[in-house]
C-alpha cells in the first residue's frame, strides 16, 4: 500500500517572487484528468471496462459536449474511450451513473472541493487542487484504500521534545478492490495506447492526461506500484495556452520526474 506522505512538492518557480503554492492553494479545472472519477462511478453503477457505448453527437440539457479531436468515432469500449479521452462517452457514463453519484465518488476519493452536478462535471468543469486530485489517483493505485496526504510527520524543539507527531493512517477502504483494479488497467491502457504515450516508463504505469477548456490548465497524473505523481501547468491569470495539451509537456515532465524518482 502507498503511504500518504508527500515526498516532493513544487508550488511555483520562485518563492521570493510568489509565495503562492499552486500545488495546494490553486483551484483549477482538471479537465479529462477527472474522468477516472466518472468511470469509477460508472463501474459501481454496473458498467465494466468492456461495456460499449457510442461516440456520437450528444445533447444534455441544451449543452453539447465535443471531443478534442473534433471527430466522432462510433462504438467503442469504456477502456478505449478512457484511453482516447473521448468526451461524449464520459458524459454518457456520468449521465448513466448519475451526476450526484459522480460528485459523491469525488468526495470518497478525498476531493473536498465543491463538485457542481452539472452535465459538464464529467469533463472536469468543477475546480480542484493538484494535491486533492493526485490523492484521488493514489486511492486507485492503493487498491481502493483512502489516502490523506500529509507533509509533516514530526516536529521537535531544540531540546528534542516532540511538539507534534502525526497519527492516523487514513479512512480505510473507500472503493471496491475490483473497481480499483479495473480502473488501474484502464489507466495503464491510456499510457500504452492512448493520449498518455509520452509518459511511458518502460515499467508498468497508469495515468491520465487532462486539458481544460481553451487549454487554460494542462495535467498529467499517474502512478506506479511505488509512487503517485501529479503535474499541472498553467498561467496564474488563466490565459489560454494555444497548442498545449496534457499529452505533451505535462506527460513528458511526469515521465522525467518518475524516471529519476524511481
Amino acid at each position: 500500500l502507498f503511504r500518504s506522505a508527500v515526498r516532493a512538492l513544487v508550488g511555483g518557480r520562485n518563492y521570493a517572487l510568489s509565495a503562492f503554492n499552486r500545488a495546494t492553494q490553486a483551484y483549477r479545472q482538471p479537465g479529462s484528468a477527472f474522468k477516472p472519477v466518472v468511470y469509477l462511478a460508472g463501474l459501481e453503477a454496473g458498467l465494466s471496462p468492456d461495456s460499449r457505448l457510442v461516440d456520437s453527437p450528444l445533447q444534455v440539457a441544451g449543452w453539447q459536449p465535443r471531443n478534442y479531436s473534433g471527430r466522432f468515432e462510433g462504438e467503442m469500449s469504456l477502456r478505449q474511450a478512457l484511453a482516447r479521452s473521448v468526451n461524449t462517452i464520459a458524459v454518457r457514463v456520468s449521465e448513466y451513473a448519475g451526476r450526484e453519484r459522480v460528485a459523491a465518488m469525488a468526495r470518497r476519493l478525498g476531493i473536498t472541493s465543491h463538485m457542481e452536478p452539472t452535465p459538464s462535471l464529467a469533463l472536469g468543469a468543477s475546480e480542484t487542487s493538484l494535491l486533492e486530485i493526485t490523492g484521488a489517483y493514489a486511492v486507485i493505485g492503493n487498491g481502493g484504500f483512502g489516502v490523506w496526504p500529509y507533509a509533516i510527520q514530526r516536529i521537535e524543539d531544540g531540546d528534542g521534545r516532540v511538539l507534534y507527531a502525526r497519527s492516523g493512517s487514513g479512512p480505510g477502504r473507500v472503493i471496491q478492490a475490483a473497481h480499483a483494479a479495473q480502473m488501474t488497467g484502464m489507466l495503464a491502457e491510456a499510457i500504452t495506447t492512448g493520449t498518455g504515450k509520452a509518459a511511458r516508463l518502460g515499467r508498468p504505469a497508469a495515468g491520465k492526461t487532462g486539458t481544460s477548456q481553451n487549454a487554460r490548465d494542462v495535467w498529467f497524473i499517474g502512478f506506479t506500484a511505488e509512487l503517485v505523481t501529479g503535474v499541472w501547468m498553467g498561467n496564474d491569470d488563466e490565459r489560454p495556452m494555444p497548442s498545449v495539451s496534457g499529452s505533451g509537456a505535462p506527460a513528458r515532465l511526469w515521465q522525467g520526474f518518475m524516471t529519476a524518482a524511481l
